[in-house]
């Protein structure tokens, strides 16, 4: 293998695979890139069996190639050298560095025994926009379980129709769902849903966001694949591939209720403001008390503790339905807030240990569900 390569072009293709890998002592060969040489490239790829991470590089190519070193000695190199280009060579298992103030050999291994990345059909495609498909992802991923008791509830839930795609989430205490609406409607399409690992739907975020360009995704049996591609070009720039994760998630639109016994308009950052306070005085689960009353167009949050003492604060509200008062664990409550983009919102809630809803006052595209605490 041997080509030429601008510096700043092969360290954003570093930055862009680098992160998935975490140090690995039983399989070494995960902390390393596999660099492949061919056709006017460089194709860089990490993988942690999971998740498999690939950009593609221009080079001008004199020999074509593959060799694995390690992910970040190389990252940490290339980082720190001033010169504009680098010629890279390999030879056996040693990778040679050279540019106008570097010389660099790094020992790598054999690239035989570097991981088989799968490969993933394109019959199907579906186009998105990256930034709200990070953005959207963003504003649900916190609420994954973090047990592996219920794999289906440790991932994210995309479920795609024609013309929209809802991402879901849920821990079984709360339930956060984002709609994505597309530009236009997608062709040949058929509708499909999958769990996508957590850690590989932070890895859209961290790859996608900034992209200008739309992103594909491809989907096949247990595997899926998000693609970018270079300006004016089908040619591939940044592929994330990942396992899927098996079962079938809940039929989340069950609990879902159709209607409530209050609705309160709120202002998002005085709410959130006395819920910091209440939290001060809560006890060991966490608890403060709502009690909303329609006529009085307030809402009272209370928290109590034997050692500290107790709170309680009001804040104007409209309000309209039944006198109601009910109990929530105030950081799942405060987290669920804190995804709402609007300045104010709308809280549902119900009687009898019904779950209260949280949603944007103007824009229906977010939805966030929350269990109440069960009073003795």
């Amino acid at each position: 293998m041997k080509l030429t390569i601008l510096k700043d072009e092969f360290k954003k293709g570093l930055t862009y695979v680098e992160r998935i890998c975490a140090k690995n002592i039983t399989l070494p060969i995960l902390n390393h890139v596999l660099l492949s040489a061919g056709k006017n490239q460089l194709k860089l790829v990490t993988t942690n069996l999971e998740i498999a991470s690939l950009y593609f590089c221009l080079a001008k190519v004199e020999k074509e190639g593959e060799i694995t070193v390690p992910v970040r000695t190389l990252s940490d190199t290339v980082s720190l050298t001033e010169t504009p280009s680098l010629d890279i060579e390999a030879k056996g298992k040693t990778l040679s560095l050279i540019g106008e103030d570097t010389k660099v050999q790094i020992k790598g291994m054999d690239p035989k025994d570097f991981p088989i990345i799968p490969k993933i059909e394109k019959s199907q495609e579906i186009e998105m926009n990256p930034k709200p498909l990070s953005e959207g992802i963003l504003q649900v991923i916190d609420f994954c379980s973090p047990t592996q008791t219920r794999p289906e509830l440790s991932g994210v839930f995309f479920s795609f129709s024609k013309d929209q795609l809802k991402i879901v989430t849920t821990d079984s205490f709360r339930l956060a769902e984002k709609t994505l609406f597309f530009e236009k409607p997608q062709e040949l399409f058929e509708e499909k849903s999958f769990i996508l690992p957590r850690g590989a739907a932070r890895e859209i975020i961290n790859m996608f966001s900034e992209n200008e360009n739309k992103i594909k995704l491809f989907c096949s049996s247990g595997q899926v694949m998000f693609e970018s591609y270079f300006a004016d070009s089908q040619n591939p720039q940044a592929q994330l591939i990942s396992r899927l994760i098996e079962g079938e998630f809940p039929d989340y639109q069950a609990v879902i209720p159709k209607g409530y016994h209050t609705q309160v308009v709120l202002d998002k950052k005085q709410f959130l403001n006395k819920i910091k306070t209440a939290s001060i005085f809560a006890g060991g689960g966490n608890e403060i008390m709502l009690s909303v009353d329609p006529k009085k167009s307030k809402v009272e949050i209370s928290a109590q503790n034997t050692d500290l003492g107790e709170a309680a604060l009001e804040i104007k509200a409209g309000a309209k339905g039944e006198k109601v008062k009910t109990c929530f664990n105030w950081r799942f409550l405060f987290e669920g807030i804190s995804k709402i983009q609007t300045e104010e919102f709308i809280f549902e809630l119900n009687q009898e240990g019904g779950p209260g809803v949280i949603k944007p006052k103007d824009n229906q595209d977010f939805l966030y569900i929350l269990m109440p605490i069960k009073q003795g």
